[in-house]
């Protein structure tokens, strides 16, 4: 069948140089040269026919085989033998026999082998149907560019669209192969640095073999995510959908739900008699602004039980807890902003104070009148709720609470002064006394100073690579007095529920010096080095607080070269006469291969701990990754990792081992494309080690 295909092509193509039907119009007229050891003209110039060392160039491509016949009216060449095309953009094919039209830029290749990256292959014929879009038939493709490739899908059908989409039909994976899978389709963005599909092995002692399977899933532009099927060998099979999606008209968001129906082992119950414990989660968030000035956040969160988040996602509950569940809706005036927040309850096992609703209403800095004063306004009214953990009774008030704030910002000899005076007023159904309602004031006020200085000196050095062209040093002190008379209610009448309710008498005064090293590279400012200084000073006995200094803040940052910095942050107590809390960290880079990071994390009578990062290319084949972590206090190696990174052409292989006190060691095993390296296959064993070895 394909060779009779073949000869037809042949056929209407030597008809069509014939009689000439193809207008240029059709065909383009880009122009196009044909070179060869021996060139023959016929038929008035119209067909050229060539061969040894034949080349044929045109705008944006370049042929080359051992014999040619080319159609110059139609720009049709018809190549044989040893065939290689190539375009600018990088896509390249070789075959035995090759018919193109240079004008539509379509033809048919005849076994070709293909190099559209990140794709490699070979197949048995193909057809370039345009200049975007290529088929496949019976075809073998690889992000590996080898002859052999370590890995191959093999397809009965395959469409590219290079640098966009590639979708294929009938696909067998096979691993040095041996055939590992079956799809029947198959579909990959080329924008998408992950797989579609993904399988992950792993072990665990409380979960024993695991086999993570997901299925990335495109139902179209606006509608994508992911579909998981994971088996746990001592808890069962559990099943999610994850969907990132834009609805083009109502916002857009995100959607979560994974469950599994956990395996009933319990030893000393009948096996007919055991249940699966239903464990699942829902979140979802969504955003939609409407207008310009109009915007909506809804966040909602559902788990069966406190720990399954924990269990099951570990990292999402590093990062994040107790997510809440909450619907916002704000809307932005010219010179205010008013939002609408709902935030109830939705797990019983949780501690949430619940606002349901509370209404904001916040204005800006305005003139008054044309006067140099200005005015600004804090408003809520608010229901709230204060729920506890397993509990269905709640504590019920309703609250407004409004801030009244008049300034009067001035410079004078340079100095910047912003005074200010207020009346906060606080209206609560009840306090503590279920049938008394209460009012509470508050007189505020208090003045924000500063004053920016700088000198510039006139340096100018290279010396010890640091490429200075002349330094500023900028010096902005600021002084901050707050003022806020003892309230008429106080709040040992009232419910604690927040910050609002515990509101006291405050006279403070607070004192920054920030000072910052500046220079000009190429142009631009750069800051070498910045330290801010910070502490509170108590004008009389405050919350327990003697009248006095408070805790001194500073923060230090040194980026006198590009390739390495410094950050440090921390609190000094007054009180203890020591640090409460440090955290520096150092990184360099020693070269183009390798870097160092060094790390300082100290909190009183809690921990102190240095990390340390080294990563380093020891040559194109190896490269090797450590991470320390170290806790001074008792001696004890906290945690260390060391991983091997192996370049194995198209992949990078990982060996990692992982020990953190208390969770024994992990070793694995990562097999990551060099193409889509965001995501790979993992081989995972963790072996815990008992408590008579750790001791």
């Amino acid at each position: 069948m394909k060779e009779r295909s073949i000869l037809g092509i042949l056929l209407v193509l030597s008809f069509l140089a014939a009689f000439g039907q193809v207008s240029d119009a059709a065909t383009g007229k880009q122009p196009m040269t044909v070179n060869g050891d021996i060139v023959e003209f016929r038929t008035e110039g119209k067909e050229i026919v060539a061969q040894g060392n034949v080349e044929i160039l045109s705008q944006e491509s370049r042929m080359t085989c051992d014999k040619v016949r080319v159609f110059m009216d139609e720009k049709i060449a018809i190549a044989e033998g040893n065939v290689k095309f190539r375009k600018e953009s990088g896509e390249e094919m070789r075959g035995d026999m090759m018919i193109y039209d240079f004008g539509s830029q379509t033809g048919t290749v005849i076994h070709p082998t293909i190099k559209m990256a990140p794709y490699y292959g070979k197949c048995d014929l193909m057809e370039k149907l345009s200049d975007e879009e290529f088929i496949l038939h019976d075809a073998e493709v690889a992000t590996c560019d080898l002859p052999h490739p370590h890995y191959k899908l093999s397809c009965r059908e395959v469409k590219m669209n290079p640098g966009r989409l590639l979708t294929a039909k009938d696909v067998r994976l096979s691993i040095l192969d041996v055939p590992l899978m079956y799809l029947s389709g198959y579909s990959q963005r080329l924008t998408d640095k992950r797989p579609r599909f993904m399988i992950t092995p792993g072990y665990k002692k409380n979960y024993g073999a695991e086999l993570f399977a997901s299925w990335r899933y495109y139902l179209n532009p606006n509608a994508q995510g992911l579909l998981h099927f994971d088996w746990y060998q001592l808890k069962g099979w559990a099943q999610g959908i994850d969907l990132n999606y834009d609805t083009k008209s109502v916002g857009t968001g995100n959607f979560k739900y994974y469950r599994i129906g956990e395996k009933d082992t319990r030893l000393e119950v009948l096996e007919s008699e055991r249940r699966n414990n239903e464990r699942s989660r829902v979140e979802l968030r969504h955003r939609w602004d409407s207008t310009a000035n109009d915007h909506v956040v809804l966040e909602y969160f559902r788990q069966s039980d406190p720990n399954f988040r924990k269990e099951y996602f570990f990292r999402e509950y590093e990062r994040q807890p107790t997510p809440a569940s909450f619907f916002l809706w704000s809307h932005v005036f010219p010179n205010a902003t008013l939002s609408f927040l709902g935030q109830p309850r939705v797990n019983q096992f949780d501690s949430v104070l619940q606002k349901i609703p509370e209404l904001k209403l916040e204005t800006t800095n305005q003139k008054i009148l044309g006067s140099p004063f200005y005015y600004k306004n804090l408003s809520t009214l608010t229901q709230l709720s204060g729920t506890t953990a397993f509990v269905s009774t709640t504590t019920d008030v309703s609250r407004m609470d409004t801030t009244n704030q008049i300034s009067y910002p001035f410079q004078f000899l340079g100095l910047y002064f912003n005074p200010y005076v207020g009346e906060r007023n606080t209206y609560y159904s009840r306090g503590l006394d279920a049938n008394k309602n209460y009012n509470r004031n508050m007189f505020l006020g208090g003045m924000d100073m500063s004053v920016k200085l700088f000198k510039t000196y006139d340096v100018q050095t290279k010396a010890l690579g640091l490429n200075i062209d002349k330094v500023r040093h900028v010096i902005t002190p600021t002084v901050q007095y707050r003022y806020q008379h003892e309230p008429s209610v106080y709040k040992s009448l009232l419910q604690q529920l927040d910050e609002v309710d515990s509101l006291d008498r405050t006279n403070m005064l607070t004192f920054g010096l920030e000072n910052k090293l500046q220079t000009k590279r190429d142009g631009n400012s750069v800051d070498l080095g910045v330290l801010l200084l910070s502490s509170d000073y108590n004008l009389q006995t405050h919350d327990g607080q003697d009248k006095d200094f408070q805790n001194l803040k500073y923060r230090l940052e040194l980026h006198p070269y590009s390739q390495w910095g410094f950050v440090s942050e921390g609190e000094y107590s007054v009180d203890l006469v020591a640090f409460k809390k440090i955290d520096a960290s150092l990184w360099t880079h020693l070269g183009k291969n390798t870097s160092l990071n060094l790390g300082y994390n100290f909190q009183k009578s809690v921990s102190s701990q240095i990390t340390a990062g080294f990563s380093c290319v020891l040559n194109p084949f190896w490269k090797v990754n450590i991470y320390e972590r170290f806790e001074l206090k008792t001696g004890d190696l906290i945690e260390q990792e060391y991983i091997l990174e192996r370049d194995m052409h198209c992949w990078i292989m990982e060996f990692i081992i992982n020990q953190r006190q208390d969770h024994g060691i992990t070793f694995m095993i990562a097999f990551k494309l060099k193409a889509f390296p965001d995501i790979g296959i993992n081989a995972e064993k963790t072996f815990v080690p008992s408590e008579a070895s750790r001791s």
